[in-house]
C-alpha cells in the first residue's frame, strides 16, 4: 500500500518528496496512474492541474498552490474530494494525513438510553472501570450533553485535566496517545467529557478525537443521549462494535426501548439489550429480550447504595455490590471476548 500523488507540478512534487521523507511514507507520483497504483493506494493526493483524472477511490484529496478559487472547489466536488489542502499553509495537516490511517487497535461500546433514568451513564460508568483489568487503555468518552456531566459519577470532577471544549483552542495535529494522557483518570480509565459547557463545543471535531483515541485504546466506552436528542451522532455510531441499549423492566421502558432499536436500524452493526430491574416490576429480562428480537447481554439491579456511594464522591470505584458487580464483570469479560475474536478475524 503507498500514497498516492497525481501532479505536473514540480513544486507540488518538491512539496510531497519533503514531507514523505520526514514521514518515511512510501509515496508514488505519477501524471498518469495505472489502475494498479490507483487501486493499491490508500489516500491519493491530486494536484489541481491534474483534477480531470477519472478515479474510483474512496479517499482522493485536492492539492492547490497558493489561494483557492471558484474552480478549485469545483475540482474538489467533480473529485468527490474529503479535503482540499493548499501548499504551503497545510503543511501540518499532510504531515499528519500523508502516512496510511492507522487501524482502531480495539473495541468501541456505545451505551444507548432507552429513556430517562435507564441507568445507561452508570452502565457506562461500571462497564468501563470493571473492563481495566481486561485492557490496556480503556476511555470513557461522554457524548451525552444533555446531561450532568460523567466526571460526577466517576469522582472526577474536581480533577485536572481537558475536557471536550478545552479540545475547540487546539490547532495543529495531536495524536491519539496526547488526547488519552490528557484527560482526567481514575483507576486506570481515561474521562473525556464536558465538564462546563460552553458554545464553542459545536465546533470541536468530535468524530476526529472519537478516531484519535480507537487507534490507541483498546476499549473506548461511549456513553451517548437517547436517539431523539438533536446532539446524537449517528455517524459515530456506525463505526460501532456494538450497542448496547439500556432500558427498565417496566412497560413504558419496554415501548422506548423498541423505538430506540428501531431508530438504530441501518447505523449500529450489533445491537443488545442491558435491562436494569427495577422494585415493583413483575417483567422478566428474558421475555423482554424476546419480546423486542434483541439478544440480552447482562442485567443491572437497582440499588439504592450505588447512589449513596456516587453522593459521597467515591464514584463506581466505591461500588462493589455482589450482583451489580458480578453482571458488570460478566459483561466486562464478554466485551473482551469479543475483542478477541475481532483481532483473530
Amino acid at each position: 500500500m503507498h500514497a498516492l500523488l497525481i501532479t505536473n507540478d514540480d513544486r507540488v512534487v518538491s512539496e510531497f518528496k519533503t514531507i514523505a521523507a520526514v514521514t518515511q511514507t512510501h509515496l508514488v507520483i505519477a501524471s498518469e496512474p495505472t489502475q494498479s497504483e490507483i487501486d493499491l493506494a490508500y489516500r491519493i493526493f491530486v494536484s489541481q492541474e491534474c483534477s480531470h483524472v477519472e478515479l474510483v477511490h474512496n479517499d482522493v484529496n485536492l492539492v492547490v498552490v497558493g489561494a483557492t478559487n471558484t474552480q478549485t472547489w469545483s475540482s474538489a466536488l467533480r473529485l468527490s474530494a474529503k479535503h482540499v489542502a493548499t501548499i504551503p499553509d497545510s503543511r501540518e495537516w499532510l504531515i499528519e494525513n500523508l502516512n496510511e490511517p492507522a487501524k482502531a487497535k480495539g473495541l468501541s461500546v456505545s451505551i444507548v438510553p432507552a429513556s430517562g433514568g435507564a441507568g445507561a451513564s452508570l452502565l457506562s460508568c461500571g462497564l468501563a472501570f470493571h473492563a481495566r483489568q481486561m485492557f490496556d487503555k480503556v476511555v470513557l468518552v461522554d457524548f451525552d450533553l444533555s446531561s450532568a456531566s460523567l466526571d460526577i459519577t466517576f469522582g472526577l470532577e474536581n480533577h485536572s485535566g481537558m475536557r471536550w471544549h478545552d479540545f475547540s483552542e487546539l490547532s495543529g495535529s495531536i495524536n491519539g496517545n496526547d488526547i488519552y494522557q490528557s484527560l482526567p483518570n481514575r483507576d486506570e480509565v481515561g474521562l473525556l467529557t464536558h465538564g462546563k459547557l460552553s458554545t464553542a463545543e459545536t465546533s470541536i471535531p468530535r468524530n476526529l478525537i472519537l478516531d484519535k483515541l480507537k487507534e490507541v485504546c483498546e476499549l473506548v466506552v461511549i456513553d451517548f443521549p437517547r436517539t431523539s436528542d438533536k446532539e446524537f451522532l449517528f455517524e459515530a455510531i456506525t463505526d460501532c462494535d456494538l450497542v448496547l441499549v439500556a432500558t427498565t423492566a417496566t412497560v413504558r421502558g419496554c415501548a422506548s426501548a423498541k423505538r430506540t432499536i428501531a431508530g438504530l436500524a441501518g447505523y449500529a452493526k450489533t445491537v443488545e439489550l442491558v435491562v436494569r430491574n427495577v422494585p415493583g416490576s413483575n417483567l422478566d429480562p428474558m421475555q423482554i429480550a424476546e419480546l423486542l428480537n434483541t439478544p440480552l447481554a447482562s442485567v443491572i439491579n437497582t440499588d439504592v447504595r450505588i447512589v449513596e456511594q456516587i453522593e459521597q464522591g467515591f464514584g463506581v470505584s466505591g461500588i462493589n455490590l455482589g450482583g451489580f458487580t458480578r453482571n458488570l464483570n460478566s459483561l466486562a469479560q464478554r466485551i473482551h471476548y469479543l475483542r478477541e475474536l475481532k483481532a483473530v478475524a
